[in-house]
């Protein structure tokens, strides 16, 4: 059967997605996970200024620098007892975000770790079927290819460890536009109505 070449381009991209390997993707580090050491194997990370650059337009950041990270990865068993690929990883950078309040851009450190647990398709929980323990803190992710695309994965919890609605520190609890919404638009000294009650005084 003839696919047109949309089709087709829909169907890669959509296998790309579930694969995690996307070759446009801003910080790419694919790792073959199917003939790993006893001992896991150790991946250093670091972006470089041009992948920095990407991730900045990607999270919408005023700057990147210093992305670094460093991962383990090897084979494991899930606490039900099921075979996995477990990649634990760490990672610290300085960026520079834009307030919500004043729209200035100041200077953050992000840092954080992860554990996740890759394992086949089938052994993922079935929502409608199996029994989630909402206590539960492992993070399971189907592995659906021989290989796991560790910068993506990294840059995904770059991303979440950043503040949604940063605000610099001082910055007021309200934008200073919304600031000014209310009968007095001026300071008192430059208020038409204040003005008027000085002339009357001095009547």
């Amino acid at each position: 059967m003839l696919h047109s070449q949309a089709e087709v381009c829909i169907a890669v991209n959509q296998i790309n997605a579930v694969n995690q390997i996307n070759p446009e993707t801003e910080l790419s580090r694919p790792l073959d996970v199917t003939d790993l050491p006893s001992q896991g194997r150790n991946v250093p990370v670091q972006a470089s200024p041009v992948e920095c650059a990407a991730l900045c337009r990607r999270f919408g950041l005023d700057a990147l620098h210093n992305f670094s990270a460093h991962l383990l990865v090897e084979r494991a068993r899930t606490k039900e007892g099921t075979r996995a690929i477990r990649v634990h990883g760490s990672f610290s950078a300085d960026a520079r975000q834009i307030c919500v309040v004043t729209l200035e851009g100041f200077a953050v450190h992000v840092a954080d770790e992860f554990d996740i647990y890759f394992v086949r398709p089938s052994d993922l929980p079935n929502e409608e079927g199996d029994m989630i323990d909402p206590g539960d803190e492992e993070s399971l992710e189907p592995l659906v290819s021989p290989e796991i695309d560790l910068g993506e994965l990294l840059a995904q919890h770059m991303a979440l460890a950043l503040d949604p609605y940063p605000r610099r520190p001082g910055a007021d609890v309200q934008p200073a536009a919304a600031a000014t919404d209310g009968p007095n638009l001026a300071p008192a000294a430059d208020n038409p109505f204040a003005i008027l009650g000085q002339l009357k005084h001095k009547m």
